[in-house]
């Protein structure tokens, strides 16, 4: 195979400097001490021969087979030595045949980066390019000029389904192939237009006919961070009523979006201080939960369920939800309740899964049954549980699995129409229930276009669409 090292500059945006693993596939070796994102007024720079010794180290069978390109993160020290840290492999053959690790660590060393006079440890990015039988590589440059972050890929804590199982694709947008403000992103949901709105931590999109409008501090009244002023604080939830506002929760306030008009809800006009999540009933009330109770806003008066006025069991509240019997339900820290008017059921002392596991969401389906996502730091308490419409309790989850034993539900959502139960687990991606064929996936970076371990709320759109937003972009359910 012939080779050409090709120094090519593509130009990826950062804010600051950090070290992190860039690209899924992770690998150990590496003296992970702090180090510099390509840092340095003389840049980390490989030897001449880098190329030809790629070539020699790598399996000699696998490159008579190989095309595609992989991305490589390699650590290069104050002595210049090389450490293969993580990559992404786009081309036909598996990395482990391909000896990559060995490959890059066994290469010379390089002339390190330096900064004022200074050697430093720093991250370089290359992309590996094998195509007719050559090699070509690009060096990835970041611009740290531009207001932008990197994604959080990271490596996935419970391992995924086979790739070849999978039955569904994700179509990923990101800055790079659309006009995301952010790759980092929290919230989704869709409104009553079927139009979407993805929170980031640089603002707010609504997605609509395609196109994507950013709304930031720039623009609207949405708060900037407090250390630096052109970036919007992060969007950590959303929701929209029957009314179609929607609602935005950003750092320790709360934003109402009518389509024309932004209302701000914070201590001086509402009760909210740092609310957590939202929740929308059946009659249009919006209520949100945080660390001060639970609060309620009907359009023009506030109600607050607290310590003081309620059998709530702490005001550090995870979860509300209304059912169609207009009972209240709440998860604390500490406990569970549910209000049925002037009724207050506890659960402390129930032969119940709201014994030990604390409501984090709920939803309800048509037939009148209710699905909990509940949390615990005892694992084995906490994961998704049924309560059917004859008052029986199931656990849901797969026999023989990791799924749950050690990682929280972020959010999840029940697609009734195909009958599928979509589970964002964190530090792990998104799994999917088939309840009809009684069938799991776990969908990861290491297994599928799913860019993160970090999948945050789902929302499905009109057209029975799933979208979530991640830790690396939002994602977007192809059609089969």
């Amino acid at each position: 195979m012939k080779r050409t090292l090709t120094i090519l500059i593509f130009t990826f945006s950062l804010s600051t400097a950090f070290g992190q693993h860039l690209y899924p596939e992770k690998f150990e070796g590496c003296q992970l001490s702090r180090f510099c994102l390509d840092c340095g007024e003389t840049k980390a720079q490989p030897p001449n021969s880098f190329a030809d010794e790629i070539l020699k180290n790598l399996d000699s069978k696998s490159l008579k087979k190989i095309s595609g390109s992989i991305l490589i993160q390699v650590i290069v020290d104050t002595l210049g030595a090389p450490c293969l840290l993580s990559a992404k492999n786009e081309s036909n053959i598996k990395t482990e045949k391909l000896n990559l690790k060995s490959a890059i660590d066994k290469t010379s060393k390089w002339n390190p980066a330096i900064s004022k006079e200074n050697i430093e440890k720093a991250s370089v990015s290359l992309k590996l390019i094998f195509e007719n039988n050559r090699l070509s590589i690009e060096r990835v440059v970041f611009d740290f000029n531009k207001n932008t972050n990197m994604k959080s890929v990271g490596t996935p804590e419970v391992k995924g389904s086979k790739s070849s199982k999978l039955i569904y694709s994700w179509t990923v947008f990101n800055q790079q192939n659309s006009d995301l403000p952010w790759d980092t992103s929290r919230a989704a949901v869709t409104d009553n237009d079927n139009i979407l709105w993805f929170g980031t931590d640089n603002g707010i999109v609504k997605y609509e006919n395609e196109t994507m409008e950013v709304f930031t501090c720039k623009n609207t009244p949405l708060k900037s961070e407090k250390y630096n002023k052109d970036r919007t604080t992060s969007i950590r939830y959303a929701a929209s009523d029957r009314e179609n506002n929607k609602w935005f929760i950003a750092g320790w306030d709360v934003y109402k979006y009518d389509g024309a008009t932004w209302t701000v809800y914070d201590s001086l006009n509402s009760p909210i201080n740092w609310a957590r999540k939202i929740f929308v009933d059946n009659s249009n009330n919006v209520w949100f939960s945080s660390w001060d109770g639970i609060s309620k806003f009907d359009g023009e008066k506030w109600l607050v369920i607290d310590t003081t006025n309620s059998e709530i069991p702490s005001n550090k509240a995870l979860g509300v939800f209304v059912d169609s019997k207009e009972q209240i339900w709440i998860g604390t820290f500490d406990g569970n309740i549910k209000i049925d008017k002037t009724n207050t059921t506890k659960f402390e002392n129930s032969d119940t899964p709201l014994k030990s596991g604390f409501i984090s969401k709920m939803q309800e389906d048509k037939q009148g049954n209710l699905w909990f996502s509940l949390y615990s730091q005892d694992k084995s308490k906490a994961g998704m549980f049924l309560l059917s419409n004859d008052n029986k309790w199931a656990s849901i989850r797969p026999k023989d699995s990791e799924l749950f034993s050690k990682n929280d539900i972020n959010d999840f959502l029940l697609d009734e129409e195909k009958q599928i139960l979509w589970i964002a687990l964190n530090s792990v991606g998104l799994v999917m229930y088939d309840l009809k064929n009684d069938a799991w996936e776990v969908y990861t970076p290491e297994n599928s276009s799913v860019p993160s371990i970090h999948v945050m709320q789902l929302t499905k759109d009109k057209d029975g669409i799933i979208w979530a937003a991640t830790f690396a972009g939002i994602i977007k359910l192809n059609e089969k």
